[in-house]
């Protein structure tokens, strides 16, 4: 919606400084951000709408905007778009205002940095962005003249929502972004060595664009192998399911009965089963073990709100195969160190019989399993996973 709004606006002969701080609120939300009437809508997404075209949309909803703007731009797409959820930064409430002034006094440095955002198309070009950025004045915080902030902080999210090939990696003062400067050693650098250690890790650990980066967030040092740790998790890959040659299979040392069986079969069921819960939750970010002594199967980041669920897959319905993931969940919780601690599930090939989901019950486990392509569950707690 954002690259289709600012293709609309910045081939205009002229953009406004409203306008442009219109299209950067784009990439904003607020603390209330998941109900189909969550406070951003009506707070910030509809004025910056309202911005973009030089209007007045406060007394209209979403669906009375979406028609306004599909029909100004002769697009039924970017009325779809509208009425989605948009946005992904809380950007600081208290220059949330002063940031406009902000731009009008540097509106004809700031106007071609979104002009050169939207039509970048590799390393270098975004590199010659984040240059420019490095000689702007920080942002003055409302009647604090003297408490300014770093531009990039407002420009990163504005540059990320309009890059085509969302490579423009997002460098703001969020945990997350502080703790993986500080992991990859630039922390106290200058912005461009920051911008070039963050692209550095696209084509690590499943990591291929700024949004991939911004999805595994605060898990971002875990993917990164340095001196003294190696990298602990990726980003869930696809299995292979076809191949004749012998597959891997996780925890192989552990599992006894499938080490003996030998068989690629059960290799494809467990790599299928995978592969399936990939698609079935690519609403969430999933993450897979990298390091030897922790190699989980799927970990689903925040799949009941602030909490993860790690997932650990068998290709049988076997007791023995049950008794086994038990064991692999609560060594990886453990070793995870993650505070809250995830909750645990089992995901199975078939229904298992029912000693096999009383004995989960009781150990507070939840299972799941596939019925065709339909992931089910009896737990009532996982039942907005299944489908």
């Amino acid at each position: 919606m954002a690259r289709i709004l600012g293709t609309y606006l910045l081939s205009q002969d002229t953009v406004t400084p409203r306008q442009l701080y219109g299209l950067s609120k784009l990439s904003w939300i607020t603390s209330s951000y998941e109900d189909d009437d969550a406070a951003y809508i009506q707070s910030t997404k509809i004025p910056a709408l309202g911005d973009i075209f030089e209007e007045n949309y406060s007394s209209l909803s979403l669906n009375d905007v979406a028609a306004e703007v599909s029909n100004r731009l002769d697009s039924e797409l970017v009325g779809r778009l509208i009425l989605q959820h948009t946005g992904f930064t809380n950007f600081y409430k208290a220059y949330r205002n002063s940031v406009s002034t902000w731009i009008e006094a540097n509106h004809s440095r700031l106007l071609p940095m979104y002009r050169a955002a939207l039509q970048a198309t590799n390393s270098g070009h975004r590199l010659r962005i984040i240059q420019a950025i490095q000689d702007l004045p920080g942002i003055s915080k409302a009647n604090h003249e003297e408490q300014r902030m770093r531009p990039e902080y407002f420009l990163t999210p504005a540059f990320f929502i309009l890059d085509p090939e969302i490579k423009f990696p997002l460098i703001n003062g969020n945990a997350w972004v502080k703790n993986l400067l500080d992991t990859l050693k630039v922390k106290d650098s200058g912005l461009d060595e920051q911008y070039l250690a963050m692209v550095g890790l696209y084509g690590v650990g499943g990591i291929n664009d700024a949004a991939d980066l911004d999805q595994v967030g605060r898990d971002s040092p875990d993917f990164i192998t340095t001196e003294t740790r190696t990298a602990t998790k990726q980003l869930l890959q696809s299995k292979q399911t076809e191949d004749n040659v012998t597959l891997p299979l996780k925890d192989e040392a552990d599992v006894e009965s499938i080490r003996k069986a030998g068989s690629v079969m059960q290799r494809r069921i467990h790599n299928r089963l995978t592969n399936l819960v990939r698609s079935k939750l690519s609403g969430y970010t999933l993450l897979e073990g990298r390091a030897p002594e922790c190699m989980f199967d799927v970990l689903v980041k925040k799949y009941n709100d602030e909490i993860d669920l790690l997932i650990e897959v068998k290709s049988s319905i076997e007791v023995a195969h049950v008794r086994m993931a038990i064991g692999q969940l609560f060594d990886y919780r453990m070793r995870l160190n993650a505070t809250p601690g995830p909750h645990l599930a089992i995901l199975l090939p078939a229904r298992p019989e029912e000693e096999v989901m009383d004995l989960l019950i009781w150990l507070e486990i939840g299972l799941m399993w596939f019925e065709g392509d339909a992931l089910c569950t009896e737990d009532v707690w996982l039942a907005h996973l299944q489908g």
